[in-house]
C-alpha cells in the first residue's frame, strides 16, 4: 500500500511530497474443523420417511425452481403388477351378494357365501390385497374396443395374472412345488426373423489360441468407436469402425478400413474385434484366400513331418515297401502328374469350386474354359455368357459326362489333349472306356484323367 502525503507550500518555495510503503495485512481463512459423524439408527417412521425423501431428491431430475426450491418429477417406486382373476357368479351367488349389500343376509346364508367366496366379495380378506399395483377388471362381458395395452409391459403380463391367482413371487406351482429361479428369455434383436439365430454373437472371439494379452482384452458391446468385422452377407470380410447406431433397425453405420467408405450393415452380421486384430488384418484385401492357403501349407507340412525317412538297409525291406506302395503309386500317379502340370484346356466343361470368388456366385456351377494363359490366368464363361478372367486352375475341377456317347477330352498322360467318345463308365472303379476320335483306339482312363467338353467350333479339332 502506497501513501502520499503533501505539506502546505511556504511562500516562494516548492511543495514537498513524501511517499511511504506499508505492508498489507492478510486475512487468512481458517479451515473449519472436521465434522464428527455419528451413526444413529433410524427407528422412527418419520426419520425413515425423511431419509427416503432425501435419497429420492438426490436422484430426481431438476426441471425448474419455484420459490427457491427444486421442482421435478419424483420417481415413484415401481410395484409388481397384479391382474385380479375374474370370477363369474351364478344366480345363486349373485343373490347372496345382493342380500349382503342390502344387509338382509342370515347366518346360514353368510356361511354359504363364505364357502363360495373365501376372499370376500371384493377380495378384502386376501393376504396380498395391499401389495402390488392392481389393474381393475370390470365385470362387463362386452368386447373392449379401446383397451390400453400399454398399462403393463408385455414381459410382466403373465406374472401379473399369476399374482391375481394368489401366486407369490418365488413359489413353485404343481403337486410337488419347488422354488426355481426365474428364467426370462433374452430379447431378440430387431430385424432378426423368426427361428433365425445370429451366427456369431457379438463380443465372442473365435481365436482362443492367441497370446495372453489378447485374451485379457475383453470385447465389450458394439458402440460408437468400436472396431468390427462383417462375417456374413455381401460385405463379408470387411473391417470397419463404428460411427453411429440405429437401434430401431438394429443397424450400424461404419467407415471401412479400406477406401474409407461409409456403409450401413446389420448388427446381426457384425462381430466386435480387438484393436490389435483390426490393425493387423483390416488392410488385407484377400484375407480369406490367405488363410486358406496358409492352412493348406500347414497341412502339407504336418503331413511331410509325419512321414519318417526310410532307414532300412536290407534289400528285402526295400522290396516289400516298394510292392506295398506300388498299387497306391499307380492309382495316384495321374493325380500327381496333374497337380504338377497344367491340365486346363480350351473348351473344357469344368466345375467351379471356390466359395469366395465373387461371394460364391459361381460356386458349384459348370463353366466353360475359353482361354488358358497360365496356372493363375484362366478365362472362363458361365452359363449366362459372362466372362471371368484371372481364374486359378486350383479353383476348377473336371466333370465326367453323364450319358454314353458324349465327347470328352483326356487331360493327363501321353494322350493329353485328345478328343474321345465315352463308351462305358464304371463308377465303382472310377474308370471310363472311351474311343479316340483321331485313331479310333479304345482306351481306359480314370475319372480324374478325363473331362467333359463343350466345343463351339468343331473345325478346330478336325
Amino acid at each position: 500500500m502506497v501513501e502520499q502525503t503533501t505539506s502546505e507550500p511556504a511562500a516562494g518555495s516548492m511543495p514537498k511530497i513524501s511517499f511511504g510503503v506499508k505492508k498489507r495485512e492478510e486475512n487468512k481463512v481458517q479451515a473449519p474443523a472436521k465434522a464428527v459423524v455419528i451413526e444413529v439408527d433410524l427407528d422412527s417412521d418419520e426419520e425413515r420417511e425423511k431419509n427416503e425423501m432425501e435419497r429420492a431428491a438426490k436422484r430426481r431430475k431438476v426441471m425448474h425452481f419455484e420459490d427457491g426450491t427444486v421442482q421435478g418429477d419424483i420417481d415413484k417406486p415401481k410395484e409388481a403388477a397384479v391382474i385380479p382373476m375374474v370370477v363369474e357368479h351364478d344366480w345363486r351367488t349373485q343373490k347372496l351378494i345382493e342380500k349382503e349389500k342390502a344387509g338382509t343376509l342370515t347366518e346360514e346364508e353368510r356361511a354359504k357365501l363364505a364357502l363360495v367366496l373365501p376372499n370376500g366379495i371384493d377380495g378384502e380378506n386376501e393376504e396380498e390385497s395391499g401389495k402390488g399395483e392392481k389393474i381393475v377388471v370390470e365385470d362387463g362381458r362386452g368386447d373392449t374396443e379401446d383397451a390400453d395395452y400399454s398399462a403393463i409391459p408385455i414381459e410382466s403380463f403373465g406374472l401379473a395374472i399369476l399374482r391375481g391367482c394368489n401366486w407369490k413371487d418365488g413359489d413353485g406351482i404343481g403337486k410337488n412345488p419347488q422354488k426355481v429361479a426365474l428364467k426370462l428369455p433374452n430379447r431378440r434383436p430387431p430385424g432378426l426373423g423368426l427361428g433365425a439365430t445370429p451366427k456369431n454373437p457379438v463380443g465372442k472371439n473365435k481365436n482362443t489360441g492367441e497370446s495372453s494379452k489378447a485374451e485379457e482384452e475383453k470385447l465389450e458391446e458394439i458402440k460408437v468407436g468400436s472396431f468390427i468385422k462383417v462375417v456374413d452377407g455381401r460385405n463379408k470380410g470387411v473391417y470397419g469402425k463404428v460411427e453411429g447406431r440405429d437401434d430401431d433397425s438394429n443397424s450400424l453405420f461404419i467407415r471401412t478400413a479400406i477406401g474409407g467408405k461409409t456403409m450401413k450393415v446389420s448388427q446381426i452380421v457384425a462381430v466386435a474385434v480387438s484393436a490389435k486384430e483390426y490393425e493387423r488384418d483390416s488392410k488385407c484385401l484377400n484375407k480369406s484366400e490367405y488363410d486358406k492357403e496358409k492352412d493348406r501349407l500347414e497341412t502339407e507340412r504336418k503331413k511331410l513331418e509325419s512321414q519318417p525317412p526310410s532307414t532300412s538297409t536290407s534289400q528285402s525291406s526295400k522290396d516289400y515297401k516298394s510292392k506295398s506302395s506300388s498299387s497306391k503309386h499307380d492309382k495316384n500317379s495321374s493325380e500327381y502328374e496333374r497337380n504338377d502340370k497344367m491340365w486346363a484346356r480350351t473348351d473344357l466343361l469344368v466345375r467351379f469350386i471356390d466359395e469366395d470368388f465373387k461371394r460364391g456366385s459361381l460356386y458349384e456351377q459348370k463353366v466353360r474354359i475359353v482361354d488358358v494363359a497360365g496356372d493363375n490366368d484362366v478365362t472362363i464363361e458361365d452359363d449366362r455368357g459372362n466372362t471371368h478372367y484371372n481364374i486359378r486352375q486350383s479353383w476348377l475341377e473336371t466333370v465326367i459326362p453323364r450319358e454314353i456317347g458324349e465327347k470328352l477330352m483326356i487331360v493327363a498322360g501321353k494322350r493329353s489333349g485328345q478328343l474321345a467318345v465315352m463308351l462305358d463308365k464304371d463308377k465303382r472303379k472310377e474308370k471310363v472306356t472311351a474311343r479316340l476320335v483321331a485313331t479310333n483306339d479304345v482306351v481306359t482312363a480314370y475319372f480324374e484323367d478325363v473331362c467333359s467338353v463343350k466345343i463351339r467350333h468343331e473345325e478346330d479339332y478336325e
